[in-house]
C-alpha cells in the first residue's frame, strides 16, 4: 500500500553550554547541558512503501542510519509490519556537533506518529527517542532545555530570545566517541549554574548570554582539529558576542549582532576560504 508523503523540517541544536560532570556506572558521561533548536534543518519525508523499512538518506542510508532504528522501533512498538520508505535530504553536516542524524531520528518518529494516527503519546515517543541516542529525546522537543544524565532528561529553560547566528564548519569534524576518550585523558570538567541561565534566558539578553557559553570538550576537540580555534577567534575578531564549539565539535558557532552583522561576518569567512559557512538563527517553533 502506498500513501501520500509526510514532510517535515528536522532542525540541529547547538550547546550553548556543555559540562562533564564524572562518569555514570553504565559508562556514559554525566553531562549538564543547555541546548538550544536552530533554523539550519534537514528535511524528512516518510510513507507507506514496500515491505521493509527503507531509509534513504546518500551515503548514510540504511540500517545504519538512526532514522532507520527509530522506524524499526516505532513500528515494533505500534506492532506494524509493514514497509516504510524514509527520505531524508541532508544540510546539517555530520561530526559537527548538531545533533544531524538525531534530529532525523526524532523526525521520522513524529512523522510515523502523525502517520498512524498518533497512537503513542508524547512520553512513549520520548522513551523511543531515548532508546536511538542521546540527543534524539531533545530533538523531539526542541526548544531551549536544560539537560542532564547523558542529555535524555531535560527540562524547560525559559525560551531563549530570537538569536543571529552564524555557524561554521571546518572541513574535517569531529568522532564524539574520540572527543569524550580524550578528555576522559586529559580533561577536567566543570558544573553550569542553572540559576545564572535562566535569569539571562528570562532577561532576554543576548551579551548575557554570550558571556555565559561554556564547553567542556572544546579544548580536547581543538587537540584533534587545530581548526577549531582559529575559526573561533576569527568570530571573536568579527564582534560577534561570543562563540563556542557546539557538542563535541567541530562546527563552531558566533552570536551576531544582528541579521545584517551575521551576514556580514559569514562573508568574511567565505573569503578567508571556509565553505560550510551558514547563517541561521535560534527557533522554538518545533512541532510534535
Amino acid at each position: 500500500m502506498e500513501q501520500s508523503v509526510l514532510t517535515t523540517f528536522a532542525y540541529a541544536k547547538i550547546n550553548l553550554a556543555l559540562a562533564i560532570n564524572g562518569i555514570r556506572e553504565d559508562g556514559y558521561h554525566e553531562l549538564q547541558s543547555v541546548m538550544q533548536s536552530i533554523s539550519l534543518h534537514d528535511i524528512v519525508r516518510v510513507r507507506r512503501r514496500g515491505e521493509k523499512v527503507v531509509c534513504r538518506c546518500g551515503a548514510l542510508s540504511g540500517p545504519g542510519n538512526i532514522a532507520y532504528k527509530a522506524a524499526v522501533l516505532f513500528m515494533e512498538r505500534c506492532g506494524q509490519s509493514e514497509g516504510i520508505e524514509i527520505e531524508i535530504e541532508k544540510h546539517i553536516p555530520v561530526q559537527a556537533g548538531l545533533a544531524g542524524g538525531s534530529t532525523d531520528a526524532a523526525a521520522t518518529l513524529r512523522l510515523l506518529n502523525q502517520l498512524y494516527g498518533k497512537p503513542l503519546d508524547r512520553e512513549v515517543l520520548l522513551a523511543l527517542a531515548e532508546k536511538c541516542g542521546a540527543d534524539v529525546a531533545f530533538c523531539l522537543r526542541g526548544g531551549t532545555m536544560w539537560a542532564t544524565g547523558r542529555g535524555e532528561r531535560l527540562e524547560l529553560l525559559p525560551v531563549a530570545p530570537e538569536m543571529n547566528i552564524v555557524l561554521i564548519k571546518p572541513f574535517a569534524g569531529v568522532n564524539t566517541g574520540e572527543a569524550y576518550r580524550r578528555f576522559d585523558i586529559v580533561g577536567q570538567g566543570g558544573n553550569l549554574t542553572r540559576l545564572d541561565w535562566e535569569k539571562a534566558l528570562m532577561q532576554g539578553s543576548t551579551q548575557q548570554i554570550a558571556d555565559l557559553l561554556y564547553n567542556d570538550l572544546e579544548p580536547v576537540s581543538i587537540r584533534i582539529v587545530p581548526e577549531i580555534s582559529k575559526i573561533k577567534q576569527h568570530l571573536l575578531d568579527a564582534e560577534c558576542y561570543g562563540a563556542l564549539m557546539s557538542g563535541s565539535g567541530s562546527s563552531v558557532f558566533g552570536i551576531a549582532q544582528g541579521k545584517q552583522h551575521a551576514i556580514e561576518v559569514a562573508g568574511q569567512l567565505r573569503k578567508r576560504g571556509y565553505k560550510n559557512v551558514w547563517v541561521t538563527r535560534t527557533v522554538t517553533d518545533i512541532v510534535n
